[in-house]
């Protein structure tokens, strides 16, 4: 995927190559509440109407549906015509945009809270159900939850209001936009961000809501209220209790919103369910069993609970003032005296005695309130203090969490905990899809566990996150979705970036460690050794070998900001002109742009034995000297007496030679 999208002279924005978006031209009545919508032409005049939306850059967005829905028209939903990462003036920075179709008709609901023509019961079915039906079943088959299903995100198809087609589902999380209303009870429970795509159930459940507002022409009333009060009045009675039987529903339509809104979803309608009643065989939905109820209440934050679901959503919410309640035996008396459930308050008193037991008396009472909550509601996500989530949107709240700043040590206490066994444990049934979270969940909790970088709970982060671009400051705004882009944008960030700052961190080591397919425990092992050098050699090493196996050839940028983090390295050589050779050397290699010829100068093994040998022997000479000076220190007075007497000796011969020479001389010139 391609990283650059130029300005045109008018100041739109070309989306490959093809697709120009004026960020003049905002349309308010398409944008999402966290996308907006301008206005989007085709260059090579298809004759499609079309709108672009873009993404925030600080919450996680579907890539993955973006692949699936790319191209696929079905009539129940809106045609996702291209997406792709921009350069978008009003953030000055790298975005997402997605291209879709524009509906044909307007919105359904106008204003949230307004009224509109309610869709007649005898073209209920053809107008709203079967196009729906067909929209999800088409997303269900390329597996894609579409999890953005209510009134203000749906559109007529056509002016003369042919059928409703479901809005965009990919600029968000899952379940993000949905108000607590339209989300199943335990999906409520959860944060937005942490409520997962889940199952297509989810969504029938949401269809459930959304033709009750379609059959009564209005917003539901309730829609101001908040998301404790939503799940509070879901717990006290059933969703169908709540909102269909106080609504104006047909009779013939009483059996297909009680199969879509029931709370257990294991016995909510799937779609082969919809479809039977599509074609008039009628299927009898299951009746949701009542909660037990206590003989007396239990008082708690000035109100009175009778059943075990309430009082664990209400301890939830009241997360420090419910730990001693927990802790002094306040539940477990309830449930045996109240409910008359031994069994249940045994668990609990079980549950709470092994965490009393880990030691770590900080996090005791978190642990213990946690894991009573699992206990008194199975069913809920993981609630552990501010974190609420399913173990199927752990990933999105890290990666929402990670992106917006906020604390990661809920999440990575969860992890180290096994919050998420504990929960598999909960349910009291197995199947192949909870076994899958254990165990993915596990693998996690090692990787937590593992200090050096390219681990910890960055590494949790990508692994949960496949299409999250690499969240490093020193590339974040670069949008870096895909390893080979990863290189050029820290070639393009040496500019901008101190030279002092290591162009590999925590977070760019893990998103290598996810992406690159191939093993790289060598270089993140030598990355966490102590000796700086070796932890520099190490680093080079990493990124040297992803140039050589992904390109590009040059990476001018890169090597310099490296070169100049290489002096304790080249200084590691004892020779000194092995060290002029490196620095004569290493900056024609960063000319050169290449990071394998760097690595190769620096750890050439042949020159690093030669170095150290002649170090060696320069050592054994210097001490041999250094040996042999203290020696004559120590004899010098010796040594300077014998050395007078040879003087003497060796001066009488010589003056003895002279003296016979010049007589010799003398005789031989009177001879003559």
């Amino acid at each position: 995927m391609s990283n650059e999208a130029p300005i045109t002279a008018g100041g739109a924005v070309i989306l490959r190559e093809r697709f120009e978006i004026d960020p003049a031209k905002p349309i308010n009545d398409l944008s999402m509440p966290q996308a907006l919508a301008f206005a989007c032409v085709d260059k090579r005049g298809a004759g499609r109407s079309l709108y672009a939306l873009i993404c925030r850059h600080d919450l996680p967005i579907r890539m993955g549906a973006m692949r699936a829905m790319k191209g696929v028209q079905a009539a129940g939903v809106l045609t996702l015509v291209e997406y792709g990462i921009i350069d978008w003036p009003l953030v000055g920075r790298k975005v997402m945009a997605v291209v879709y179709e524009r509906p044909g008709g307007p919105k359904v609901l106008p204003k949230p809270g307004g009224k509109f023509e309610p869709v007649a019961e005898i073209l209920f079915p053809k107008k709203v159900l079967r196009p729906l039906f067909n929209a999800l079943n088409e997303m269900s088959q390329r597996g894609v939850i579409h999890r953005a299903i209510r009134l203000d995100n749906l559109y007529w198809s056509d002016p003369g209001k042919d059928h409703v087609v479901l809005g965009d589902y990919t600029t968000s999380p899952p379940g993000y936009d949905n108000p607590a209303l339209y989300e199943p009870l335990e999906l409520a429970m959860a944060n937005p961000e942490g409520r997962g795509q889940t199952s297509v159930k989810d969504d029938l459940y949401a269809l459930g809501m959304v033709s009750i507002g379609l059959l009564n022409g209005r917003d539901f009333p309730v829609q101001g209220q908040s998301a404790p009060e939503v799940v509070a009045s879901k717990l006290a009675q059933s969703t169908y209790a709540n909102y269909a039987t106080e609504s104006r529903v047909p009779l013939n339509l009483l059996e297909l919103l009680r199969g879509l809104l029931c709370d257990d979803t294991r016995d909510r309608w799937k779609l082969e369910d919809l479809d039977l009643w599509l074609n008039g065989r009628r299927v009898t939905p299951i009746q949701p069993k009542p909660a037990k109820r206590s003989q007396r209440a239990f008082k708690f934050e000035g109100k009175d609970y009778f059943s075990v679901r309430e009082l664990a959503n209400a301890m939830s919410r009241h997360w420090d003032a419910a730990i001693p309640v927990v802790m002094d035996g306040r539940v477990e008396i309830w449930l045996r005296r109240g409910l008359e459930d031994n069994e249940l308050a045994d668990v609990v008193a079980s549950v709470i005695r092994v965490a009393q037991a880990t030691g770590d008396q900080r996090q005791v009472g978190d642990l213990a309130l946690a894991r009573v909550l699992l206990v008194l509601d199975p069913r809920a996500p993981i609630r552990y203090r501010e974190v609420r989530v399913t173990l199927d949107g752990f990933g999105t709240a890290l990666a929402t969490a990670s992106m917006q700043k906020k604390a990661l040590r809920p999440y990575a206490e969860i992890l180290a905990r096994d919050m998420a066994k504990h929960w598999v444990g909960a349910q009291g049934y197995h199947n192949t899809e909870l076994a899958h979270y254990e165990s993915q969940f596990k693998d996690l909790a090692g990787n937590l566990s593992t200090p050096m970088m390219g681990w910890g709970i960055e590494r949790c982060l990508y692994e949960l996150n496949e299409t999250l671009h690499c969240q490093s400051p020193l590339i974040e705004a670069e949008f870096v979705s895909d390893i080979r882009e990863l290189l050029p944008a820290l070639d393009r960030a040496a500019q901008k970036l101190d030279p002092k700052t290591k162009p590999v961190d925590r977070h760019i080591a893990a998103y290598i460690g996810v992406k690159w397919q191939r093993d790289t425990k060598v270089q993140f092992r030598t990355m966490a050794e102590q000796d700086p050098i070796r932890a520099t050699l190490g680093m080079v090493s990493l990124l040297a070998v992803l140039q050589w196996r992904l390109g590009p050839p040059a990476l001018h940028g890169l090597c310099g900001w490296v070169g100049g983090q290489l002096g304790p390295l080249i200084n590691s050589y004892n020779s000194r002109e092995k060290r002029k050779e490196l620095e004569k050397e290493i900056p024609k290699l960063v000319r050169k742009g290449s990071l394998p010829d760097l690595y190769n100068l620096l750890d050439n093994q042949e020159e690093r034995l030669k170095d150290a040998e002649g170090f060696a022997w320069a050592r054994a000479e210097y001490a041999a000297a250094e040996q042999q000076l203290k020696a004559a220190e120590q004899g010098r007075t010796v040594i300077d007496g014998r050395a007078a007497l040879q003087g003497q000796q060796a001066a009488a011969v010589m003056a003895t030679c002279i003296a016979l020479l010049t007589v010799t001389v003398l005789l031989f010139m009177k001879v003559w």
